[in-house]
């Protein structure tokens, strides 16, 4: 049971390591990505479906969140 609890708290260690490290890089190639994927569904015809309607958007929401939030990170203010 110890080591499976270690085990555990090791890996989420790593996993919470891993996604602070990660969100630092988030913002602008998140907005890059979901601008792509806005045109490419334009491009192919693929407007008629919500979800793929959707999920650049929600791409560029999230690009545009933490990119703001790392330039106040930034920021002595």
């Amino acid at each position: 049971m110890r080591k499976t609890l270690n085990i555990i708290r090791k890996s989420w260690a790593t996993a919470t390591r891993l996604y602070s490290r990660a969100m630092r890089h988030v913002g602008l190639p998140f907005v890059y990505g979901g601008v792509i994927c806005l045109a490419l569904f334009y491009a192919t015809g693929l407007t008629n479906y919500n979800i793929l309607s959707i999920l650049p958007v929600i791409a560029i929401f999230f690009g545009i969140a933490g990119y703001v939030k790392g330039e106040k990170r930034k920021s002595l203010y």
